[in-house]
């Protein structure tokens, strides 16, 4: 046997382990991708309007089903579900689960909406749109701005669901969602729609803040330095391989033609896997900024709930709570925070994160999604997805 056959063969063998190891990465990155596309509801929504909370009232109503021992064929959200529309419907869809739905996905829009028209005017002077490696300093205040807008679009739902209660929704009080909101928004008038509202401010704009941020610096700084490794490394081995290269012409030729169809496939692998990991990132720090406001939200919407209670009884209908209560509402609801601290006998950080792990479980696929999501309708739109550095 011939040395150039003997090369010939070590080099079909290099390849076949190159395509094997090229297949074993991109089954890997499909795997994770759809692990993550398990939870398509949330794509576009990071708010918490839970659409199963209905469901699951209604289903426990009538089959008292959260009392039985947990059974995927009954407890799970398709199987209450099912369970619901033959009882009520189908009308029971549009009346109940499309309104968090529609809340979901509206609030999502206008956050990415506002986003990326935001960065758009800050960098309008910044070359071709191709440039998808923006400023830190912009796109820090892009999402700042985005946050700031879904807050305040967001305000009246965050009051509708923040003041929900199951009791009174499957009462029969109310015929679906969208009277229920309305006449929720009745009771507690404009200032108790934006009552709170500071909270949500200040979490929603610094949350999305850093969120944004996080996910292009990862995408786009964190993938083309690994680029520029990746390549000065196969450029040194190409160096390497041609000097010390004895094939023919043909054979060069062919090579040269499978080697550059691998790198636009682990290019495209690369890709895929920094996205993924840019949205993991950036919704493990949307988390962290958001965990402990919420909490402190929370105390203060169930302050805000009793005070409602409290006003709609001492005040006719028509008349809407003073700003004052609602101001003071805000000292009432630090007072209590301390009062939690000594309770509890926790420090600052303990109390602030407690549970933190349990949800971001839950939280980071679906927010990550989200953003693979929204990365790839940007790409696509602007039809700018080259195989090279972002820059």
């Amino acid at each position: 046997m011939s040395a150039t056959s003997l090369r010939n063969d070590s080099e079909k063998a290099s390849y076949q382990s190159v395509s094997l190891s090229t297949a074993g990465m991109r089954a890997l990155i499909y795997q994770l991708q759809t692990l993550y596309l398990r939870t398509p509801i949330k794509l576009l929504g990071h708010r918490a309007f839970d659409y199963m909370i209905y469901v699951r009232e209604q289903a426990n109503k009538h089959t008292d089903i959260l009392s039985k021992p947990y059974k995927f064929r009954t407890h799970s959200s398709v199987a209450m579900l099912i369970s619901v529309l033959k009882r009520e419907g189908w009308r029971f869809i549009p009346d109940n689960i499309l309104p968090p739905l529609i809340a979901n996905l509206a609030t999502g829009v206008i956050l990415y909406g506002t986003y990326l028209g935001t960065l758009d005017v800050f960098n309008r002077h910044r070359g071709p749109k191709a440039n998808f490696e923006y400023s830190p300093i912009d796109t820090w205040r892009a999402g700042f701005i985005a946050g700031a807008v879904q807050s305040l679009a967001a305000a009246p739902l965050d009051a509708i669901y923040s003041r929900l209660t199951t009791a009174e929704m499957i009462s029969g009080k109310h015929e679906n969602l969208w009277r229920y909101g309305a006449h929720k928004l009745k009771e507690i008038g404009l200032v108790g729609v934006f009552a709170g509202y500071a909270f949500s401010l200040v979490k929603e704009s610094f949350g999305f803040a850093f969120y944004f941020l996080t996910f292009e610096l990862i995408k786009t700084r964190g993938y083309n330095l690994t680029y520029r490794v990746i390549s000065a490394y196969r450029n040194f081995k190409l160096a390497v391989s041609e000097k010390i290269s004895f094939f023919g012409t043909n054979d060069q030729k062919v090579n040269s033609d499978i080697i550059k169809k691998e790198r636009l496939r682990l290019t495209k692998i690369l890709k895929s896997t920094f996205v993924l990991l840019a949205g993991a990132s950036a919704a493990f720090t949307l988390l962290a900024v958001q965990y402990p406001l919420t909490k402190v939200q929370r105390i203060h919407f169930h302050r805000l709930e009793a005070l409602d209670i409290y006003n709609s009884s001492v005040h006719p209908l028509k008349k809407r709570p003073f700003i004052k209560v609602y101001w003071n509402s805000y000292l009432d609801t630090f007072q209590q925070v301390m009062k939690n601290k000594q309770t509890y006998r926790m420090t600052w950080f303990q109390l602030a994160y407690k549970g933190f792990a349990r949800n971001a479980l839950t939280t980071i696929p679906a927010t990550s999604v989200g953003l693979l999501i929204f990365e790839i309708m940007r790409t696509r739109l602007a039809d700018e997805l080259d195989d090279g550095p972002l820059e």
